[in-house]
């Protein structure tokens, strides 16, 4: 007699580890590129005559910074990654760990490689607080937009806009942007003024015409 029991569940398949290789190179390709481009206007400031040769230089560490930086990320990520033990994703603080590990092991290994080993320890300890204080950065703007989000549809539209909206509503911004309703409430400020200048005017073109009639026909 066949069992009218549901079949079992499939087994939970673990989501795919992080790719590496291609990242890493995207991350490397775009760091490279603003490395070069500093490293020439650098070297057109100080008026070097190897203007491309530096600016290829200063690229390809930059390459070689932020490609192995983001590989060493990504293999560390995978290796800390178990979802037989439910670690699936990681807390903030797992990925300030992690970033600081792999920027202090980034500058240890290109600054032993590149510059020797009285740049290795100076090298891991710069690159590791880089590595710490970008995740950091990163987790803070998230955290903010996460409260945004959660304060509702309206926030949220509020806080949007076009990036001249959000440069000129910054606290940092000298020049603040005026809504039509702002506006309109200085124009009337500005013509409440005018009016009163104006009937202060009048006042004093009374007074001194008083003043003419008096001097031409004085009382007897």
């Amino acid at each position: 007699m066949a069992s009218n029991d549901p079949p079992p569940p499939p087994p939970l398949t673990p989501p795919p580890p992080p790719p590496i290789l291609v990242p890493a190179l995207k991350v490397g390709v775009a760091t490279g590129g603003a490395g070069f481009l500093l490293g020439g206007l650098i070297a057109t400031l100080r008026s070097n005559p190897t203007v491309g040769l530096f600016a290829a230089g200063t690229g390809l560490n930059c390459f070689a910074l932020g490609s192995s930086y983001w590989a060493i990320r990504a293999t560390m990520m995978r290796v800390y990654q178990d979802p037989q033990q439910g670690v699936t994703e990681f807390t903030p603080e797992d990925m300030l760990r992690i970033s600081g590990a792999s920027g202090a092991l980034t500058g240890f290994t290109l600054g032993l490689a590149l510059r020797g080993k009285s740049n290795a320890i100076p090298g891991a300890i710069v690159w590791g607080l880089v590595g710490l204080g970008g995740q950091y950065a990163y987790d803070r703007a998230d955290s903010q937009r996460a409260k945004r989000l959660a304060a509702g549809p309206s926030q949220e539209g509020q806080n949007k806009g076009s990036l001249s909206d959000r440069i000129f509503n910054s606290k940092w911004s000298p020049v603040k942007k005026l809504s039509n309703e702002d506006y309109k409430k200085r124009l009337e400020a500005r013509l409440l003024s005018i009016e009163a200048e104006i009937a202060l005017t009048d006042e004093e073109i009374g007074h001194v015409k008083s003043q003419s009639v008096d001097s031409t026909f004085p009382k007897k």
